[in-house]
């Protein structure tokens, strides 16, 4: 695996404790820092300085992953979400790219291609 080449902080929220502890624990491997976050509305209270990209579970009680993208992009546009998934769905997924996901991906996610995908977001959204 290729070490990031961006230092970022990597956001996740999740509210099933397991994936959010467990999905920090590999991106931290990845040589990034994380901060985690048991739903959407804490995500949004705390204060956004370094955080390079959003990882979001899609089903929450509450705010939704979608909704909670909704709100990153009308804070911060050029910000990355991420959206994850354990019930894939076709039309969930075109909601998703349409409201400006930069991927979709279904639990449980390959390590090496969460890697790079990663990589290419943090990439793009520096050189923007």
């Amino acid at each position: 695996m290729l070490r990031p080449t961006v230092s970022a902080t990597i956001a996740i929220v999740d509210d099933d404790p397991i994936v959010r502890n467990s999905l920090g624990s590999l991106i931290r491997s990845f040589g990034y820092r994380t901060s985690l976050f048991a739903c959407a509305e804490d995500f949004l209270d705390a204060p956004a300085e370094g955080v390079g990209c959003l990882i979001s579970d899609v089903t929450m009680p509450g705010m939704s992953g979608i909704d909670l993208q909704a709100a990153v992009k009308a804070r911060r546009p050029e910000m990355p979400v991420l959206l994850l998934t354990a019930f894939p769905d076709p039309r969930l997924r075109e909601r998703a790219m349409a409201s400006g996901a930069h991927k979709f991906l279904e639990k449980p996610v390959d390590p090496d291609d969460l890697l790079a995908i990663l990589q290419r977001v943090l990439k793009d959204s520096a050189q923007a």
